[in-house]
Formats: C-alpha cells, structure tokens, sequence
C-alpha cells in the first residue's frame, strides 16, 4: 500500500500589505472598540494617523454597530467614559456615523490637540448613550 503525503502551510501571523498611501500615514494612535453596554453593542478599531500633507484622520476599522438611530462619532475627553455624562461632559462631534460596517473615514480639525481626549465614542444622539467605545491609546 503506497502512503501519500501532504504539505499543508498555513499562516501562523496575520501580514497587513501597506498600500502607498497607508505607507505615507504616521500612527498617532490606536485603540479597540468595546460595547457601550449589553444591549447597544460596536466591536473593531480605531487608528488615528497623520498623512504626509499634515491632515488627521480618524478611522474606525472593521467596524459592526448593532443598528440605532441618529448615531454620531464623538471624540471624548473621558479615556473610559462608564456613563452619558462622561461623554457629553466634553465631547467633539466628528460627523454622523457613515456605516454600521467596515471601515470608514472623519477627518480631525486641524486645531483639535488630540493630547486633550481621551477616547472614540459612536453615540446615539436620540438615546443618550454610547454604542461602542475606544480608548485612545498613544504608541
């Protein structure tokens, strides 16, 4: 009986293959959405970046929100806001959230010192509340 082998390779690593553009992005910081809580639910990433030309970018990647209304991108002086006063103690609204999925783009005002906030909130403007939250987190 002749015994047959096989080679079977498999990644161990996941590899990230940069594009020109993403090349010229400088990290200013990262970070990973969390539920707001156990009903109003958003996991992915978050990545601050500055492009060659100075511009900042906000980016939520491989976002998934459970669907709610009137849903915003708020940048936050609280690192781990628990509660609504947290977020609307002091907050920037970035725009209205583009996709409940994937990945999505809000530029950063150039006079916004990023030092002064301390996470990434997708808010529900009806409800007062937060759907997921990320910490800004600085290399």
């Amino acid at each position: 009986m002749r015994r047959r082998t096989f080679l079977v390779a498999a990644a161990t690593a996941p590899f990230l293959i940069k594009s020109p553009a993403m090349a010229q992005d400088g990290l200013l910081a990262g970070g990973t959405f969390r539920d707001g809580d156990p009903v109003h639910r958003g996991s992915g990433n978050l990545r601050i970046t500055r492009a060659a030309d100075g511009t900042r970018t906000v980016e939520l990647l491989r976002m998934e929100i459970v669907p709610g209304p009137n849903l915003f991108v708020y940048l936050v002086e609280e690192p781990d806001p628990l509660f609504p006063e947290d977020v609307t103690a002091k907050f920037l609204s970035l725009g209205k959230l583009k996709s409940l999925t994937g990945d999505q783009a809000y530029a950063m005002p150039d006079d916004v010192d990023l030092a002064a906030w301390g996470s990434v909130v997708v808010w529900c403007d009806n409800f007062k509340t937060a759907f997921a939250v990320a910490s800004i987190e600085r290399p």
